[in-house]
């Protein structure tokens, strides 16, 4: 029974050992998630520094335009030049966030299969305990019938013992086995 038991506690102990490697290997692709994203927000914050920069650098451009007529051809040029750039900016920028709208959903998609793990985990620890709770008593009734059983064959021996001479320890029912013996008589 304690050797069932030792296998018992040494099974938990291995589904624990495994829930405990499956929870830190689930926190570390949490913290690579959350890595990415602390990456993908320096990006953002350049990409923003890059649109202040264009962003002054046009104010410059209108000021110029204002102040010098005869350039308007060429400052025209240069405006396409500079709308050209502002649309890959903008293409980028949704490009950045049709990927981070990825990343959102891929997040989601984590936790929902991280719960859904967790729940599935507590439910199959659950049936777990069941199955060993039936196992403990099945082997709790076999121990009440042995034990019965042992006590059975006990008030027995005493009988056959109360009907023995303790003086000569000779007992009657004993005669043909001492016949065939070397038990004295």
């Amino acid at each position: 029974m304690e050797e069932l038991l030792r296998q018992i506690l040494s099974k938990l102990d291995n589904m624990e050992k495994g829930f405990l490697v499956f929870q830190e290997e689930t926190r570390q692709r949490f913290e690579q998630m959350d890595g990415r994203l602390t990456e993908m927000n320096g990006r953002l914050v350049g990409l923003e520094r890059e649109m202040g920069a264009v962003k002054e650098r046009l104010d410059r451009v209108e000021t110029r335009l204002k102040g010098v007529e005869a350039r308007l051809d060429g400052v025209e040029t240069r405006l396409n030049g500079v709308e050209t750039r502002l649309d890959g900016v903008e293409t980028r920028l949704g490009g950045v966030e049709t990927r981070l709208d990825g990343v959102e959903t891929e997040l989601m998609e984590v936790k929902e299969t991280l719960y859904r793990v967790e729940t599935q985990l507590v439910d199959d620890v659950q049936i777990l305990l069941r199955k060993i709770h039936e196992k403990v008593e099945e082997k709790s009734f076999e121990m009440d019938a042995l034990n019965r059983r042992l006590h059975h064959a006990e008030a027995a021996i005493e009988q056959l013992q109360s009907k023995c001479d303790p003086l000569s320890w000779t007992c009657p029912l004993l005669k043909p086995v001492q016949q065939l013996s070397l038990i004295p008589v």
